[in-house]
């Protein structure tokens, strides 16, 4: 990641390859942290990091359980 300290939505989106509004999906589920100021957010790059290590957890989770089901369920693909 840059040397930058917070981003923007637009610039959290960027970096995590997803849209703005995801974005600000993820930040008022309270998925990212981050702040409002005025309209606009802001996001610390280590709420940016702490939010994709979670993500990545749970995406190996879930690609675990969906094996599992598979496996379960006798289908070929």
């Amino acid at each position: 990641m840059a040397d930058k300290l917070f981003f923007t939505k637009k610039e959290a989106a960027e970096v995590l390859g997803v849209h703005p509004r995801t974005v600000e999906r993820y930040l008022l589920a309270g998925k990212i942290k981050g702040a409002k100021l005025g309209k606009s957010w802001k996001i610390s790059d280590d709420d940016i990091k702490a939010f994709y290590e979670v993500a990545k957890k749970e995406t190996a989770k879930t690609l675990k359980e969906r094996a599992k089901a598979k496996e379960g369920s006798g289908a070929d693909g």
